[in-house]
């Protein structure tokens, strides 16, 4: 905890004292850049005071009911604030310059419109003493304070030292103008030097130079600087030989150097160029040129900032090659201007080899990134030289899915290790906290509740119909689903956030069964709900329709024909969106059950849907080898009669054969070496599978 004491001066001419302050009043407040924010609170009482029976409640953007706290943010136990002293809370988080003023951290300060109040008592009663902001209203991004528009966001404000003791009427308190507001707006991280020794209730003289803020980082190519300030309990005029009558006027210097007196408060204007520093020191005379006593006076130092000439353009990660192994590479393309005006410094974390064109030399041109294993997102980091160069920024890089697509039909049985379903190479995060849906012995188990990561998996695109199928169960929550939450878990998607086909987990149509399933075509609740209720830890199989033309989505339950019972989503309006992924989703739910899936399917037609042990039998129908084969064609065989039809995709997803195999060979002689993916289809039979040409 900072002391800060009082001293009585007294002198011939002025006389500065401090005025007696009844109750405790917030001092300063900071908003700054990441996690930089505190809240300093003065006691100028001439008590030590106890804060156990005072605490800090507030409010998160719009509060629940306008007037009331959400939270109701105590002391730590046993503190307490020294007559004439403060006591500082800050962010966890802060610069260490904040943390080493602080008395106190606190995980959840404001973020600009989040609203504090200083009150005494307790929860039950109290009296709100001071505010900062208040709890009537979201504000937008910030209270207006001094006239100055969202002042409490990207800010710091201090209590004008003339003000005696707490306001609980912020409109007042913030006021409208520089002159009638009670407090003093800084910009962004700055007033870290003064934190932790305010004083306040001076009836003395004051000078306050309200801009520049101290330390205070101008924009590269600002011309000019203003310079305001601030006087109180002292008249600034002409000396009397020139017709005033004030107390004395201002002298003043900048970077060592003395400027014309000033006869007045007006704004001055200072001329900077980039790189520069500057210091200005304004004090306090009378009319006789000397300093009064005790000395009255502020020095503030501001700098330009030299300019960052290099800009990046659009990134693009490219795969060198894509195969279904996890050793692929890919090589980051980095276009800029503005080179060659300064050193620059490329920091990659160790990551791949930088190539390409150097911004230290070339103008325009496009750095390189290669070697970088597959599934590698990192950071680089660009620093100019700081002797000519502010260039200190950072670009994120991610990585491409350098995988074969996926061609539909497709099917999923989950057979990977235990852990993140992401980490298996089809299936990536597109929402929540990476790495919480998980593989349990190979099934994906989808957990309403604190786990919050959806993933997908994405495939080539198709016109028409499309479904999607598995097998499921529910584990026995303890208790019958209930409510109308409807939290659905399963869905097709685009490549946003545009979901279809939305598959939930509903009341039962009869109280006190277990569930029943729902479907909705594009609503986040069910449109229509399945008229059979279902019962925990039993394994069913749904089918998912959704017809992108007409944009409604069907749903069938235990189903071996498309002309099963099955009922209907919303007809939306026509077209539908462009499927390109499945999705599994984790939320909150009235009982945050959990859902086992196994033997998904992706397919354009409900025969490919139908259960996974029928796939297996397809697939065994239709065999083809050699594979590798480097001969220029490859025999096809099947167990049944039928013609059968081959499609051959390269892993862009292109069609570059589609033929009936005749004598059992398929001519692939005109393909050049690589991989590709083979869909043979006989008799309705579908089976999918990877070529390898030499």
């Amino acid at each position: 905890m900072k002391h800060f004491y009082f001293f009585l001066f007294s002198f011939f001419a002025l006389n500065l004292s401090f005025g007696q302050v009844t109750e405790l009043y917030f001092s300063k407040y900071g908003e700054g850049s990441s996690n930089n924010k505190f809240i300093e609170i003065y006691n100028g009482t001439d008590q030590t005071i106890d804060l156990s029976n005072y605490a800090f409640p507030s409010v998160s953007n719009a509060p629940t009911t306008p007037g009331e706290y959400e939270f109701w943010n105590t002391f730590t136990a046993g503190a307490t604030i020294a007559a004439g002293d403060v006591y500082v809370i800050a962010h966890p988080s802060a610069d260490a310059t904040i943390l080493a003023a602080a008395d106190q951290t606190h995980q959840y300060l404001s973020n600009g419109d989040d609203g504090y109040a200083l009150v005494s008592g307790t929860e039950a009663s109290y009296t709100v003493i001071d505010w900062l902001g208040d709890w009537n209203a979201d504000p937008g991004f910030g209270w207006a304070v001094a006239g100055i528009s969202n002042a409490t966001q990207d800010n710091t404000l201090t209590r004008k030292s003339t003000v005696c003791g707490p306001n609980n009427d912020w409109t007042a308190s913030a006021g409208t103008t520089t002159e009638d507001s009670e407090w003093i707006v800084g910009v962004i991280d700055s007033g870290w030097d003064t934190l932790g020794s305010y004083s306040g209730c001076v009836s003395g003289p004051t000078l306050t130079i309200t801009s520049p803020s101290n330390n205070q980082e101008f924009a590269s190519g600002t011309t000019t600087v203003t310079l305001s300030v601030s006087v109180a309990n002292f008249v600034v005029d002409q000396t009397p030989a020139n017709g005033g009558s004030g107390d004395g006027h201002i002298h003043w210097t900048l970077d060592g150097n003395s400027q014309p007196m000033k006869y007045d408060t007006l704004d001055e204007t200072i001329n900077v160029s980039d790189g520069g520093s500057h210091t200005v020191e304004m004090f306090l005379v009378d009319n006789n040129h000397q300093a009064i006593s005790p000395a009255v006076s502020q020095t503030v130092s501001f700098s330009v900032a030299y300019p960052c000439d290099l800009q990046i353009g659009t990134i693009t990660e490219t795969c060198d090659a894509i195969t279904s192994g996890t050793s692929d590479t890919y090589t980051a393309t980095i276009p800029f201007t503005g080179g060659g005006t300064t050193t620059y410094t490329i920091d990659t974390q160790g990551v791949g080899t930088i190539g390409g064109d150097n911004p230290s030399s070339v103008t325009d041109g496009t750095i390189t990134i290669t070697g970088i294993i597959e599934d590698t997102d990192f950071v680089v980091t660009f620093t100019g030289d700081s002797s000519n160069s502010s260039c200190d920024f950072t670009r994120s890089i991610d990585s491409p899915n350098c995988n074969p697509p996926i061609i539909l039909p497709h099917n999923e049985d989950f057979s990977y290790a235990n852990g993140p379903l992401i980490s298996s190479p089809s299936w990536s995060n597109f929402s929540g906290t990476e790495g919480d849906l998980l593989v349990v012995d190979g099934k994906a188990l989808v957990q309403h509740g604190t786990p919050s990561e959806d993933a997908s998996m994405s495939f080539t695109s198709a016109t028409g119909s499309i479904y999607y199928a598995f097998d499921f169960s529910v584990n026995d929550p303890g208790q019958p689903i209930s409510g109308g939450d409807y939290q659905y878990f399963a869905v097709f998607k685009d490549d946003g956030f545009n979901y279809r086909a939305r598959l939930d987990i509903v009341e039962a149509n009869t109280a006190g069964n277990d569930y029943t399933l729902g479907i909705s075509t594009t609503g986040s609740t069910a449109d229509a709900i399945w008229a059979s209720d279902l019962t925990f830890g039993t394994t069913y199989r749904v089918t998912v329709k959704f017809d992108q033309a007409a944009n409604i989505a069907q749903l069938w339950l235990d189903a071996s024909a498309e002309t099963d019972p099955s009922i209907f989503g919303t007809d939306q309006a026509d077209p539908g969106t462009t499927i390109t992924q499945f999705g599994l989703r984790q939320s909150d739910s009235s009982q945050n059950e959990g859902i086992l899936l196994d033997n998904l399917t992706i397919a354009q037609s409900f025969n490919e849907t139908l259960s996974n042990s029928n796939y297996e039998v397809n697939h065994n129908l239709l065999s083809l080898y050699p594979n590798p084969t480097k001969t220029g064609f490859v025999t096809i065989k099947s167990n049944q009669m039928g013609v059968v039809q081959a499609q051959v995709f390269d892993l862009l997803g292109k069609e570059v054969i589609n033929t009936a195999v005749n004598n059992e060979r398929l001519d692939v002689s005109n393909l050049n070496a690589g991989v590709y993916v083979v869909k043979l289809t006989q008799n309705k039979n579908t089976s999918t599978k990877k070529l390898i040409i030499q």
